[in-house]
């Protein structure tokens, strides 16, 4: 068994592995941006790095024989040095400088670069389609139109929605990148961002009534004619909460048609409510006058004092079922006794 582990005294594991990695590209970043790092992290990470011949395998190779501590108090410390930026940040960054390839100088990384193309397939899609005679400023309604014209706006409205999303996923994407915070976890949360834009963007344009805007922007017309519903495509693209927000107050507009309106129904349960209180309180009068008729009962039947404080008693208790008064009462009445 010992002669098996000393045959490979720098195995690989993966912790161990990672922790190496992160630490060296931070030092690196430390260093290239003029950090100070204390030399006892750089010298840690110089003893469990393997002087091996990387022409023969890419791999880094990380003793395995010495102490973990040791890396992870580097790695730690260099944590806090390049803060906020964080370490799978500045390792992702590291290896995607190792990257060739003609697309390299789209971004950072192959988010940034998908994005772009992205970007750059709406830019051409909207200004193509833009030439074309079938995209003008009164075409576009999905009633009154088929066909290959339909197709081309729509495509047109697609690509306007795709200029607004991919303009926010790069917007965001690029201040975590600058940041050091850009998390590669996160990766397929722009996709659908970028996806829900161009949904949320086409139900803008197709849906919303551009002379509805264009009345209340007849005082101060800031806009040219016929822009509102590209516009809108991009608004839907840049935020798809926007068209989330416009979608529920429609269904709550339409509820109301059914149920009324929130203040309404308000109104009318206050209104159940008093209702119902003053039916109680009806039938609490009803029970007192009723106990009072049998009281006036007992004392013309010549009751004795003691069974007339007994109803008196009960009347009190059916009056007044949370409260002490009827003990008070009993106790008054024994201490006269």
């Amino acid at each position: 068994m010992e002669d098996n582990q000393s045959l490979d005294p720098y195995k690989q594991t993966s912790l161990r592995y990672q922790l190496y990695r992160e630490a060296r590209a931070m030092a690196e970043y430390a260093l290239a941006n003029g950090k100070t790092v204390p030399d006892k992290v750089i010298r840690t990470i110089d003893t469990f790095t393997v002087q091996s011949d990387t022409s023969l395998n890419d791999r880094i190779h990380v003793r395995a024989d010495l102490d973990i501590g040791e890396l992870l108090a580097a790695h730690c410390a260099l944590a806090r040095i390049v803060e906020p930026a964080k370490p799978n940040t500045i390792l992702l960054l590291d290896i995607e400088q190792g990257v060739t390839g003609f697309m390299k100088f789209l971004g950072p990384v192959s988010l940034i670069r998908q994005m772009m193309i992205a970007a750059i397939v709406s830019l051409v899609l909207f200004i193509g389609l833009t030439l074309t005679e079938e995209v003008s400023n009164d075409s576009g309604n999905i009633m009154l139109q088929d066909g290959l014209e339909l197709l081309l706006n729509l495509m047109f409205y697609l690509a306007a929605a795709g200029l607004g999303a991919s303009f926010a996923a790069l917007y965001k994407a690029n201040t975590f990148i600058a940041n050091g915070t850009f998390d590669p976890t996160y990766h397929a949360s722009y996709w659908i961002r970028f996806f829900l834009g161009l949904i949320a963007g086409l139900i803008l344009a197709i849906m919303v009534s551009e002379d509805y805007f264009s009345r209340h922007l007849s005082e101060t017309p800031f806009l040219e004619k016929g822009i509102i519903r590209p516009l809108l495509a991009m608004l839907g693209g840049f935020s798809a909460d926007l068209t989330h927000t416009v979608l529920s107050r429609l269904v709550e507009t339409i509820r109301s048609l059914f149920t009324g309106s929130p203040k309404d129904q308000l109104a009318n349960k206050r209104k159940a409510m008093q209702v119902d209180f003053a039916a109680q309180q009806n039938q609490q009068h009803i029970n007192m006058a009723s106990n009072l008729i049998d009281l006036q009962q007992v004392i013309n039947n010549g009751a004795t004092p003691e069974e007339i404080n007994q109803k008196i008693d009960q009347i009190l208790k059916d009056a007044l079922p949370n409260s002490d008064i009827r003990l008070k009462s009993s106790g008054k009445q024994d201490d006269d006794s």
